[in-house]
């Protein structure tokens, strides 16, 4: 059954978008991986921590599984071709151009893209607003230098940063009738970066207009947010005087220009340092301080603060959570708490929507809340793919889609979190039209 799909609150929008707000493309040049492997440091228990969580993003059941490989491969195709290749496949793959193996009941009964829409629960959507996360590289001199083999650092943020703009035309030519619109986020970390730069960078590349680009063009500062990583070293608010400087510098940008946030929050990922480390940095409680110095900052909380090992869900509340069937990470209450206080902040599905139990479990806790307070959340939440990470975990970009079509949301609060809130979280209007598109 077709549902009848409100206007955008406060906007007169005539498309209407489904936004995956989470998703990554990258090549193998992108990561750091000097640094991923010097965070091997980690005490016995913070391993044993993540090696039994049951739903880590690689666990002892998968290495033992006859799958292992093909779940390798089937992930690494999507990092080892040109990132505008990967944007064709993505949207290939929701129209039908692949096909399952072995994962039927995850098949929909039509292509979620056919007939020039993408179309979902019968309701149907004229474009898809796309958010590709750049992540911040940057190597570290210092570290570098304690190599036998060491070397100037690369620019890695701004090499990844072309490859993006240059994926998107890419895209846009190799699909001209595609659904795909691109709203990507540049990483930032201050700590590796002057003064200088940050400025540079902000001033260049990104968009402080919040109005929809022109359809199939590249917008002259392409980029529409900022992606904060902790898991590699960042802590937002530092007690080094001269990076807390840097810090507060791009927090009082991102307030003044309404410019949105997106941060990791949840404890597994591409680590810079060693697990335990990388987990107190990753805690939304951090934030708190942040947003009680910028409290208008528009900031989301990614994948909604789950936590995998078992030694942080070991508290009498999450126990009482786990017992009920209700998400039980001390991190995902914490971002309801902010999200209670602070009016811009946002959690999104991404990669935890994997699997049917996470909504599951959201559902329940959203039941037991008042009205006020479900309304609050069901108005914060985005919808996000953590794609290509996510293939450790479901088959395709289809299988994802398919686990969020059948989920115990309804149909209004899908759309809230695929179509309404994205549009309310980037500030997006429409407005007159610009100059100054890249061709």
């Amino acid at each position: 059954m077709s549902v009848d799909i409100p206007p955008y609150t406060g906007y007169n929008i005539a498309m209407r978008y489904f936004a995956d707000c989470h998703f990554h493309a990258m090549t193998m040049n992108h990561p750091n991986f000097a640094a991923f492997f010097g965070s091997f440091y980690d005490s016995a228990g913070a391993l044993f921590a993540a090696s039994t969580a049951e739903d880590y993003i690689i666990t002892p059941q998968l290495i033992k599984s006859k799958n292992l490989v093909t779940t390798l491969e089937n992930t690494l195709t999507a990092f080892e071709r040109p990132i505008g290749e990967t944007y064709m496949m993505m949207e290939d793959d929701l129209a039908g151009h692949f096909s399952t193996k072995g994962k039927e009941q995850y098949a929909p009964l039509e292509p979620y893209i056919h007939q020039g829409k993408l179309s979902i629960r019968g309701m149907d959507f004229d474009r898809m607003l796309m958010i590709p996360l750049v992540m911040d590289f940057s190597q570290d001199q210092k570290a570098l230098d304690k190599l036998y083999y060491s070397f100037r650092a690369e620019d890695k943020l701004l090499q990844y940063a072309a490859d993006t703009v240059e994926g998107m035309k890419r895209y846009y030519e190799g699909h001209p009738d595609g659904l795909f619109e691109f709203y990507p986020f540049i990483g930032i970390d201050p700590r590796l970066h002057s003064f200088e730069y940050l400025e540079k960078l902000l001033e260049t590349y990104v968009d402080t207009s919040h109005l929809f680009h022109e359809p199939h063009k590249v917008p002259a500062k392409p980029f529409y947010g900022i992606k904060i990583y902790p898991p590699l070293g960042f802590s937002p608010w530092p007690n080094d005087k001269e990076t807390l400087e840097k810090h507060r510098y791009l927090y009082d940008f991102c307030q003044r220009n309404r410019v949105p946030i997106i941060t990791h929050c949840d404890d597994q990922g591409f680590r810079g340092v060693s697990a335990e480390e990388a987990w107190q940095l990753t805690d939304p409680a951090l934030w708190r301080t942040v947003l009680e110095n910028y409290p208008d900052i528009v900031i989301d909380f990614a994948h909604y603060g789950k936590q995998y090992a078992i030694t942080s869900r070991g508290s009498l509340q999450s126990i009482s959570m786990r017992l009920r069937k209700q998400p039980d990470s001390p991190w995902f209450h914490t971002i309801i708490s902010l999200m209670e206080d602070f009016p811009g902040v946002y959690a999104d599905l991404s990669f935890s929507g994997c699997t049917e139990e996470f909504y599951k479990e959201l559902c329940n806790y959203l039941s037991d809340c008042s009205e006020e307070k479900r309304k609050l959340i069901l108005s914060r939440t985005l919808f996000g793919s953590d794609f290509s990470v996510n293939l450790l975990k479901v088959e395709s970009y289809t299988q994802y889609y398919s686990v969020f079509e059948n989920s115990p949301l309804t149909d209004e609060e899908m759309l809230a979190a695929a179509s309404i809130n994205p549009i309310t979280f980037l500030g997006l209007k429409e407005g007159h039209k610009r100059k100054g598109f890249l061709r």
